[in-house]
């Protein structure tokens, strides 16, 4: 199992030491991987994917734990009296989970790169739409400024790059592409592992740790521990978990807090200090938690 997870550790904290001795490129390479690596694999996989049962069974799953975690995490703000902006900051890291940049590398990590297609539908068609729908609501009714932005925005906001990959792999379907372009794609493909776990190593800010130090702490134990172990109790009577897409899907439940989810939590006037507190401490949690969840379902 350590041999397993190494590989995520080292890129972690390559970008990590990169940044700390020479600069924090993340953004760069964020651009990069969603304008080429995430099209590519979009492109690669779903164009082969065979959409069945399975498929729609990760997307119901992926929309499930987030309600599950959405109800969870409002009720237990409350407990706690956290202010408006603090609430809507602990549901953002509560509900949406880092489903692409750390869970693609675990489960490559865990499984093989064949697996990667799994991960896919559940962040595209999952994590990230209920980001820019119902998350872009939970952060405008907790942030701390106003924000208006026009039709055209908000389109260009979901029509990201990866999203029209994938529904041009799902028009291209079966369509089998020239070798020099089918070849390129593949190599684009896998640059996507390495530089998302390189990205969350330079977006780690070790500083941020002791501010809501308690908050973090609790909205960890939602997102990782209380709702897949509720999602466990729900899904086990009617779904196989000796099935490989199974336990890939369950996961992708388990991730952190999103990387992408506390950028628009930051941007959009909620707490700095508890998102990036809880994204960091979710990455370091994750070697942890992540391993020990695959040990249980195996």
């Amino acid at each position: 199992m350590i041999a397993q997870i190494m590989p995520v550790f080292i890129f972690v904290a390559l970008g990590y030491f990169f940044k700390y001795f020479k600069r924090d490129i993340s953004e760069s390479l964020i651009e990069f991987v969603i304008y080429f690596s995430l099209p590519a694999l979009a492109l690669v996989k779903i164009r082969e994917l065979e959409f069945n049962e399975v498929v729609f069974n990760i997307i119901f799953i992926a929309y499930l734990s987030m309600f599950v975690a959405t109800i969870i995490s409002y009720f237990i703000g409350k407990m706690l009296k956290l202010e408006r902006n603090i609430l809507a900051t602990f549901m953002v890291v509560s509900i949406f989970g880092n489903t692409s940049f750390v869970g693609f590398s675990y489960v490559e990590s865990l499984y093989s790169s064949k697996e990667l297609v799994y991960p896919l539908v559940y962040d595209q068609i999952g994590s990230f739409v209920a980001l820019l729908t119902i998350g872009m609501v939970l952060i405008a009714w907790g942030s701390q400024k106003e924000q208006k932005l026009s039709l055209k925005q908000k389109f260009k906001m979901l029509l990201t790059p990866p999203l029209q990959a994938i529904i041009f792999a799902i028009l291209l379907h079966g369509v089998v592409f020239p070798d020099f372009v089918e070849g390129v794609l593949i190599k684009l493909e896998y640059t996507l592992i390495p530089l998302v776990t390189m990205i969350v190593g330079m977006k780690l800010e070790i500083k941020a740790f002791k501010n809501f130090f308690k908050e973090s702490i609790v909205a960890l134990g939602i997102k990782m521990i209380l709702v897949p172990l509720i999602m466990l109790g729900i899904l086990y009577p009617f779904f196989d978990f000796d099935a490989t897409w199974m336990r890939v899907t369950f996961i992708e439940i388990a991730m952190p807090p999103m990387t992408m989810a506390t950028v628009l939590a930051i941007r959009g006037g909620l707490n700095k200090d508890l998102a990036i507190n809880t994204l960091g401490l979710g990455i370091l949690f994750s070697f942890i938690a992540i391993p020990t969840w695959n040990f249980i379902l195996s």
